[in-house]
């Protein structure tokens, strides 16, 4: 009986083993996204931490403020149940092979070669060579830490050189009249089909860096009182806006930045809320201002000197069905990230006070 339990305390500590090596490849080394359980389970801890937080938070400064540390929170659990696996691992090996008789000595034995201290080695010739190993995983562990985490950094750095671009033309409530209206200011409007391949990219870097690291969808923006989620709703709209009222060859720019934003927005909603059903994006909701300021909006953009499709009505109609396509990842990616978003978004807000074009600021 006692030889059957010590072959499977070694069976059980090679599995841990297995799942640490999978783990750890997944999350860091792969360049596409894999789900894994101890990525997901560092995730759900902190993001609940935030969440529970921020709960009390009076505004989003606050809120923004308590964010700020969902990476350092990740981190830290995910380190701790890589260590703690392999820990774990290595005291099944060393009890099962009888290294250690007793499973506290194998657990100290286990950690002291993990952490490098040495100041418990396993007196056998084998106690000795799996300390060596072990010891060479945790000095990995530490050196993917040093590693992966200015890519982290890197690729929140790159997102938030637009956010900031963008709040620093529309004010602190982006819409599509702000961007427009900045457009047309800056005489970027005859020609924004350079604008749009360039939040295409950012898109793209969005869909390629976030869904393969989620947790960095969490990470709030460096502006305070700003959000990479208001960002991406801005510009779907006015992409969404030129698409719906321009003729097909002003805008081929603009309907592809909103195919790949939508695309990204989706792929990120959907892995931030993965019990969402998958009908959600085929109810739209229409709000009532929308319809009622679309005229405005149409009646600016032959204003400005854009050659509009003459059907108004046509245009209207348009528009409404290409905002649906991502209004529903919009409002989960608000609601997941404790990024508000004000309806209906493409509007004006009269309660506005920031002068456009004044500079954000680092939160």
């Amino acid at each position: 009986m006692d030889t059957v339990l010590h072959f499977a305390a070694v069976l059980l500590g090679i599995v841990a083993l297995v799942l640490y090596f999978r783990s750890i490849v997944k999350v860091v080394l792969l360049n596409r996204r894999e789900r894994d359980f101890i990525e997901q389970g560092a995730r759900f801890g902190a993001v609940s931490i935030i969440h529970a937080l921020a709960g009390e938070a009076k505004d989003y400064s606050e809120t923004q403020r308590l964010q700020a540390w969902a990476l350092p929170l990740f981190l830290f659990l995910a380190i701790a149940s890589w260590f703690l696996l392999v820990q774990i691992g290595f005291m099944l090996i060393l009890w099962g092979l009888e290294i250690e008789p007793r499973w506290g000595y194998a657990f100290t034995a286990s950690g002291s070669a993990l952490s490098t201290l040495g100041f418990k080695t396993p007196p056998t010739l084998t106690g000795e060579v799996l300390a060596v190993f072990e010891a060479a995983i945790g000095l990995a562990v530490v050196i993917l830490l040093f590693t992966f985490v200015p890519g982290y950094q890197a690729a929140i750095q790159v997102r938030e050189r637009k956010v900031g671009w963008l709040y620093a033309r529309t004010g602190r409530r982006p819409t599509t009249s702000s961007l427009i209206e900045s457009l047309q200011r800056s005489g970027q409007i005859e020609h924004h089909g350079v604008v749009w391949e360039d939040w295409e990219q950012w898109f793209r870097g969005l869909l390629e860096t976030h869904s393969i690291s989620p947790i960095l969808a969490y990470v709030p923006a460096v502006y305070r009182g700003t959000s990479w989620v208001g960002a991406a709703a801005a510009v779907l709209d006015a992409t969404s806006l030129l698409t719906a009222c321009l003729e097909a060859k002003h805008t081929e720019s603009a309907r592809i930045c909103r195919e790949i934003g939508c695309h990204a927005l989706k792929s990120l909603a959907i892995e931030l809320n993965p019990r969402i059903p998958a009908d959600a994006w085929t109810h739209s909701s229409v709000d009532r201002k929308l319809i009622e300021h679309f005229d405005h909006l149409y009646a600016r953009l032959g204003e400005i000197g854009l050659p509009t499709k003459p059907d108004k009505e046509e245009c209207r109609n348009a528009f409404i069905a290409l905002r649906a396509d991502y209004e529903t990842s919009i409002r989960l990616l608000a609601q997941s990230t404790l990024m508000p978003v004000e309806e209906p978004w493409i509007l004006p807000h009269a309660h506005q006070t920031e002068p456009v074009g004044a500079p954000p600021t680092l939160a």
